[in-house]
């Protein structure tokens, strides 16, 4: 008995600094990104999220990653199979999504990273998934070690994304106006 209440004594405390809230604040002079995967299809199939050459995160399942940046210009891509980009314009105190459509069929699944405008987007399933549960959460140690593993696939993904640009392939975009607000992101019962 005395070492249940111990041990939670000790993990009470650690379970409230690796959560975040969907109601803090956005940081100041900061951008934020939620990735989110709210569709069950290729539940468990692993993507890893990209910000131009860092890598920035990996999970799998119904999951979301609320990602924090600086504003500006940045390429965010997925990796499964294949890779997915958006290029990305944030500005400062926007908060975006960019929700993760896992693509089953053929012989391998593949991801897709769709860029949300919440005036042309159905937001529920990604407002019950936020409201739901905490973010991903990742460590500098998990991200260095992130980091490393994927040093050539980010060579890959970088040439991948240059040989795109020069046959002109269109590449999807997440634009300044399409912010949402932390009031967008919750779940409300009609």
């Amino acid at each position: 008995m005395k070492r249940t209440i111990s041990l939670l004594l000790i993990l009470l405390p650690s379970l409230f600094l690796f959560s975040q809230s969907t109601t803090d604040s956005n940081p100041k002079g900061k951008s934020t990104v939620y990735f989110t995967r709210a569709k069950s299809s290729g539940f468990l199939i692993n993507f890893t999220y990209f910000d131009g050459e860092k890598s920035i995160g990996k999970f799998n399942g119904l999951k979301y990653m609320k990602y924090e940046c600086d504003p500006g210009k940045h390429l965010f891509w997925a990796r499964s199979e294949n890779k997915s980009f958006v290029e990305a314009d944030l500005k400062p105190g926007g908060i975006y999504i960019i929700d993760v459509i896992p693509r089953i069929g053929g012989i391998k699944p593949s991801v897709k990273l769709m860029p949300v405008d919440k005036n042309d987007y159905k937001l529920k399933k990604i407002q019950k998934l936020v409201s739901g549960q905490g973010p991903q959460m990742f460590d500098e140690s998990q991200l260095t070690e992130l980091q490393n593993e994927m040093s050539e696939v980010i060579t890959r993904g970088m040439e991948k994304y240059k040989q795109l640009k020069e046959k002109g392939k269109k590449i999807l975009q997440l634009k300044p106006e399409m912010t949402v607000t932390e009031e967008d992101l919750i779940f409300k019962k009609k």
